[in-house]
């Protein structure tokens, strides 16, 4: 069997409209893929940045998979959560990204998107906190590959969040797979 080990770490997000932010993410890939160890999920810890808008995490990945086809290949999905000062939270963004597929350290931009709220919507989230996001359907279509399902919602732009991946790739050349 072919090998991936996803080493790295989830630095932390920019551009967000608010701070104490946390990030939750996930890994998914496809049938042909099985982790051999390592966290596939977690959770950051909450970060009150003073001095600017970036929010720094620094984060573990460390992840080694075993599959059998290409097809599938593992991608990393994060939610970006606030929390407020109550300890209530709300979603400020969703988002994906390819796990690079060339062996060596990458340096990835996540790009987030969020539900975009209508005004009775805009006015609780004013008043009473919290703000629109996915039904669990929605959600895991989104996440999914459902790339259709998420274009038929109305989006706007959320922040990004920033990664350092390194990448090793093993006995992927015993099935004829060149890696760059």
């Amino acid at each position: 069997m072919a090998e991936l080990h996803l080493l790295g770490r989830i630095v932390g997000g920019s551009g967000f409209p608010q701070r104490r932010l946390f990030c939750k993410w996930g890994l998914q890939a496809g049938a042909a893929w099985r982790p051999l160890s390592g966290l596939t999920s977690g959770q950051t810890h909450v970060d009150d940045p003073q001095a600017d808008d970036v929010t720094y995490w620094s984060h573990p990945i460390d992840v080694h998979y075993a599959t059998k086809g290409l097809q599938g290949w593992p991608r990393l999905h994060v939610q970006v959560w606030h929390q407020d000062a109550l300890g209530r939270c709300h979603v400020l963004g969703y988002g994906f990204c390819h796990v690079p597929s060339a062996p060596g350290p990458h340096s990835v931009r996540c790009v987030t998107w969020r539900p975009l709220a209508g005004w009775r919507e805009r006015a609780r989230r004013r008043w009473v906190g919290g703000g629109a996001r996915l039904a669990q359907a929605q959600e895991e279509a989104a996440a999914g590959g459902g790339g259709a399902e998420r274009f038929r919602l109305r989006s706007e732009a959320g922040g990004s969040v920033h990664l350092e991946l390194g990448v090793v790739l093993r006995h992927f050349r015993r099935f004829g797979v060149r890696c760059a």
